[in-house]
């Protein structure tokens, strides 16, 4: 029998969390470790439903009473290398490759809300949830700048059920609108029903996945073929932080809690 992930509710305390968390995002925009403390503190059931779900499939449920480690599959660059030209798993080792990503450096990341310690099966399934997201950036076209990322917000909301996900979509918008910038609310919205469409990609066998040609994983998951997106870049994004409205209004909002 599975240990289940325990179901938490929200309550004042994990408000108070995420408000802090904001708050000294708002100050240092380069603490994304605080970005991840906000989604871990408003993520409530959904977690134990994500659970549920992915327990209920047998691929899903085989995976994780076995403990298996996406990170480290992803992490051995010499295998990725050997894979067909045109595989899911090859386009994955040249995207990070381009952009000097890692999968230990991902977990690393987010690793105070999410142990890779694979004790179980439901920390297990945390750790391939973040694993695979720069998996879902390539098979849907997104890249590592924010409207890429804005659009993975609005897909983790559809795919994983925690409205922390779409409520920091929405907020990553105020920002954007506030600077003059509109197509990210289009994004978001676009990126929900794509995730929606798609099979429950928590359950999926990626290992298996890897050698496989790339348009052929995403018929098979039900994922549509990429479309084009306006690109906004990161020093796009500092001048946004330098003179953007929603920074001012998050530190005013926010003054009030934590440290």
């Amino acid at each position: 029998m599975a240990t289940a992930i325990e179901r938490k509710w929200v309550g004042p305390a994990d408000v108070l969390r995420a408000l802090t968390a904001l708050k000294g995002f708002s100050a240092d925009p380069d603490r994304t470790d605080l970005i991840g403390e906000f989604i871990g503190s408003l993520t409530g059931p959904s977690a134990a439903d994500l659970f549920e779900q992915v327990w209920s499939d047998p691929v899903g449920r085989s995976i994780l009473a076995e403990g298996r480690d996406l990170g480290r599959t992803l992490s051995d660059r010499d295998y990725l290398s050997t894979l067909p030209t045109g595989s899911l798993g090859r386009a994955y080792f040249d995207w990070t490759a381009s952009r000097d990503f890692t999968a230990e450096g991902i977990a690393a990341a987010i690793s105070s809300q999410v142990p890779r310690t694979f004790a179980d099966p439901g920390a297990t399934m945390g750790a391939r949830v973040v694993d695979m997201h720069d998996l879902w950036h390539v098979l849907n076209g997104w890249d590592s700048d924010i409207h890429g990322e804005i659009h993975l917000l609005g897909y983790s909301y559809a795919q994983l059920g925690a409205y922390a996900w779409l409520g920091l979509g929405l907020l990553s918008n105020l920002a954007l609108v506030l600077g003059g910038r509109f197509s990210g609310l289009r994004y978001l919205w676009d990126a929900v029903g794509r995730g929606r469409e798609a099979a429950p990609l928590v359950a999926v066998d990626w290992e298996a996945m890897l050698p496989l040609p790339i348009d052929e994983v995403r018929q098979r998951l039900g994922i549509t073929p990429p479309t084009p997106y306006e690109r906004l870049t990161y020093a796009e994004l500092a001048d946004l932080r330098r003179n953007g409205a929603v920074f001012r209004l998050l530190r005013k909002v926010t003054a009030p809690f934590g440290a």
